[in-house]
């Protein structure tokens, strides 16, 4: 987290790309990395400092790959169990997604899920979902 666009496209430069304005998509074989990046909707939230220096940084960062875990939580994992790992909120119903947020130490950690079933782990800054209200702002910045 934290990075430019550029400097997530340099590491991730040996992979395809595609995505949105605020967000890219790397394909790293089948299964990618998405990142998401601050849009306007979510730094007109925040205060001057702050915004200035989010602007065009990657503040979220999730993947559908099995091989990954978060506080181990993999994507195929069913929403129960993966309360019984980490303390999450309740689901944020987006689209035909439900998203979940949970304390992760110096980030939060997300969890996409649909029909029960984690789809993705990621994580997020921490600074832009401690709040409800900060949450639902954050998660609706990229849809």
């Amino acid at each position: 987290l934290g990075m430019t666009r550029a400097q997530a496209r340099h590491v991730f430069a040996r992979s395809s790309s595609r995505g949105r304005h605020y967000e890219d998509f790397f394909c790293l074989n089948p299964i990618g990395i998405r990142v998401g990046y601050a849009s306007p909707a979510l730094l007109k939230t925040l205060p001057g400092r702050r915004r200035k220096a989010l602007q065009g940084r990657v503040i979220w960062a999730s993947t559908a790959n099995g091989y990954y875990t978060l506080r181990g939580v993999r994507p195929g994992a069913k929403v129960a169990a993966a309360g019984k790992r980490l303390k999450l909120t309740r689901p944020f119903h987006i689209g035909i997604n439900y998203w979940y947020l949970a304390p992760n130490g110096a980030s939060t950690a997300v969890l996409k899920a649909r029909r029960g079933v984690v789809e993705e782990i990621g994580v997020a800054d921490k600074h832009l979902t401690r709040s409800h209200k900060q949450q639902v702002v954050f998660l609706h910045s990229f849809s």
